[in-house]
């Protein structure tokens, strides 16, 4: 039987709370925002790289996720990286729109997540502009 993603979500979510976070918390975060347009306060889990005090999340499947979205405009967060939250500031970078901005990012994700050019496509054009980064920087 598989569990829902949302199940899966706040089972994650609580591991990372807690102190058997090590676990996972080398390779996933949880992102805690208040929504641009309804207000409400959100978290979910991402995978994530750490690129000096920067966060790099590249967003799988962006048509069809929606919470990369309420970054498409710098906008504050907080993400929980190795049990500690930390404020920051996040946009979302869409490789279509902007390749040389996106393509550095990219490559630090892809050097740590390499199977991830899998789901991009097979060249480095195609896989810059199918990425979406949200790239996080502290506040």
């Amino acid at each position: 039987m598989l569990m829902s993603v949302r199940v899966a979500n706040k089972v994650v979510k609580g591991l990372l709370r807690s102190p058997l976070h090590p676990v996972l918390s080398r390779t996933v975060d949880v992102v805690g925002y208040t929504g641009r347009r309804s207000g409400r306060r959100f978290s979910t889990p991402t995978q994530y790289v750490a690129s000096g005090d920067d966060v790099i999340i590249l967003v799988g499947h962006p048509e069809t996720k929606t919470w990369w979205r309420n970054f498409r405009d710098a906008h504050d967060l907080d993400v929980m990286v190795r049990g500690r939250w930390r404020p920051m500031t996040a946009r979302a970078i869409v490789g279509a729109e902007e390749p040389d901005a996106v393509a550095p990012l990219l490559d630090a994700y892809l050097n740590r997540f390499p199977k991830a050019a899998r789901t991009l496509g097979a060249s480095a054009p195609t896989r810059v502009r199918r990425a979406v980064i949200v790239h996080c920087q502290p506040r």
